[in-house]
């Protein structure tokens, strides 16, 4: 979870936690809002404490609500008791997060919200305007109270925690064909009239995008068309309370073509509607907003069959109205309808949050303790009067240092890593999950009633060896000191039969060993047999990642000195 959003009462009893706020209309579906209050029972007394979430319809500033009037509606309510404990919705992932989070003496709460309900929308205040913004909007709210509903009861603002959040709708995945419009207008003193058509290649964009307009002209009058003017209008309407409905203008942007008499015109036009260029018009619908955070433009309602304006509160629309500027004779104009709304994220496809994985665990921790032990060599290093760059390292990206003599020096590269890194579950996640899987199937595995032991009698005509194979979900340095060990025997000569110990592929001698030597590198080279075959069993029936890590690093490193053996025996 990349962030945890909390907020804690004035007198320190209630704090309550969400793991996001942007909650998705899918149409069919509104994603369920789950979340924990942590309770400080010290100073609650008789009184309990309920959660709440409200969908209202604010008309007017807080600083208006006086002589018991209320500029606020509320269009939809639940709440529900949290303490004592009447509350227990089935645990999420979410739930489980927060749990976590918050510590002791915290409960969790969910609600479910109805589809049927209008997305949050605010309306831009003025610069003098002060207090919350007019609007739709969600709160969530926790508090102390004596009894669930009752109107007469005051609750101090001390005794709760509140916070807003938002209900959005994306763009569905499907967009329809581009709308269309034209018009054919005559002028006085002109016996031929003028053609305009206007088109667009789909019916919806998304905010921040281009909008091109395809425009035709065929100018048949004797008129002069000077310009042609595009204005992008956002029309909102107020359903909740009154037919109040009024328009805005987001975008008017002129473009110098000129079209003579007689003449023709096609081209396509683009225009982007932005908030930027709109700050300071007050009254206009925006994206319900969060505190000290940016929004845009609302985006456009879509309406729900079988649902009634009037629970929608707020509708938004927009239109795309084309102007033709023609000298001494007026205006030809047309209107496109414009939908208007945010694309959904691609990390959103049908994504439902998971807790990281045993192995991720592993990486992570990992990571942690490798970057410990990065920043500890380095303190030691800078006491030494060594100096830290503003370069990388190019293999890992560890920050450089460098000693008196000017020579870059990388404690990652110099002091951590190795050879056997790619079984380090800090720098590769497979061995990471490998070992993870190792640990599980040797708990669920029976131990091996017998112990696997290389057959060392000889052959006539070849070498024969019994090597226990390695597992697939050991990790990677059991893997390489497998390998190791099955490399193709050495195929022996039609005089003399070849010792069955002598796995590695025949080579050209490289430098030829006395007689006195062959006894002492037989007798290393049982010893080496000895404990390979010793950390194989017990890698086998390990069930600690820290014993086999160890156990992997010991296979390795006997694989390798035995090929070393048996290469100066030759």
């Amino acid at each position: 979870m990349a962030k945890v959003f909390k907020k804690t009462s004035g007198n320190g009893g209630l704090t309550l936690y969400l793991g996001k706020r942007d909650y998705v209309d899918h149409v069919g579906a509104v994603d369920q809002v789950d979340g924990v209050v942590k309770l400080d029972p010290t100073d609650f007394g008789d009184r309990k404490v309920f959660v709440q979430l409200a969908c209202a319809f604010r008309y007017g500033s807080e600083d208006l609500d006086v002589m018991g009037l209320c500029f606020r509606k509320d269009i939809w309510l639940q709440i529900v008791q949290l303490y004592p404990e009447n509350h227990k919705p089935a645990l999420t992932a979410m739930h489980e997060t927060l749990l976590k989070k918050a510590g002791d003496n915290a409960y969790p709460f969910s609600f479910e919200i109805p589809n049927t309900l209008p997305c949050s929308v605010s309306l831009q205040p003025g610069p003098d305007d002060k207090g919350k913004a007019c609007g739709v909007d969600f709160e969530v709210k926790t508090f102390l109270a004596l009894e669930k509903c009752n109107p007469d009861e005051k609750i101090e603002k001390k005794d709760t925690a509140r916070l807003i959040i938002r209900k959005i709708q994306y763009a569905p995945s499907e967009v329809g064909s581009g709308p269309k419009a034209e018009i054919c207008k005559s002028f006085m003193m002109s016996d031929k009239p003028v053609h305009l058509e206007a088109s667009m290649e789909k019916d919806l964009y998304y905010h921040g995008e281009a909008i091109p307009i395809k425009i035709q002209i065929k100018n048949e009058s004797n008129k002069t068309v000077k310009k042609i003017k595009i204005t992008v209008d956002q029309t909102t309407d107020i359903v909740l309370y009154s037919a109040d409905k009024y328009t805005k203008t987001v975008l008017n942007k002129e473009f110098d073509e000129i079209v003579e008499a007689g003449g023709n015109y096609e081209n396509t036009l683009s225009i982007t509607p932005l908030l930027t260029d709109n700050k300071e018009k007050r009254g206009l619908a925006l994206d319900g907003k969060l505190k000290e955070e940016d929004t845009f433009l609302a985006s456009t309602t879509m309406l729900k069959k079988g649902i009634e304006k009037e629970v929608l509160g707020i509708l938004v629309s927009y239109k795309i109205k084309i102007n033709l500027m023609v000298a001494g004779a007026g205006d030809v104009s047309v209107e496109l309808p414009l939908l208007l709304m945010h694309p959904k994220p691609e990390d959103d496809q049908d994504f439902e949050w998971e807790p990281p994985t045993e192995a991720e665990m592993k990486v992570i921790q990992a990571r942690r303790e490798r970057q410990d032990k990065i920043s500890k060599l380095m303190g030691d290093y800078l006491l030494k009067g060594y100096k830290m760059l503003g370069d990388c390292c190019d293999v890992c990206g560890t920050i450089l240092l460098q000693d008196k003599q000017q020579k870059n020096y990388c404690v990652s590269c110099q002091e951590l890593d190795s050879d056997v890194d790619k079984d380090n579950p800090a720098l590769n996640a497979q061995a990471a999950l490998s070992q993870v899987r190792e640990r599980q199937l040797a708990a669920q595995s029976p131990a091996p009633s017998q112990t696997p032991q290389l057959n060392e009698t000889p052959c006539s005509s070849q070498a024969s060896v019994s090597v226990p194979q390695p597992r697939p979900e050991h990790c990677e340095g059991a893997a390489a000191g497998g390998r190791a060990l099955l490399l193709p025997p050495a195929v022996s000569s039609p005089t003399s039969p070849v010792s069955t110990t002598a796995v590695a592929p025949t080579r050209p001698s490289v430098c030829p060993q006395s007689t006195a030597l062959q006894p002492a590198l037989q007798e290393a080279e049982d010893a080496v047999l000895t404990k390979l075959r010793w950390a194989t069993t017990q890698l086998q029936s390990s069930v600690s990642l820290e014993a086999s890590a160890q156990l992997c690093n010991l296979i390795t490193s006997c694989a390798n000195s035995l090929r070393s053996l048996r290469e100066l025996n030759q």
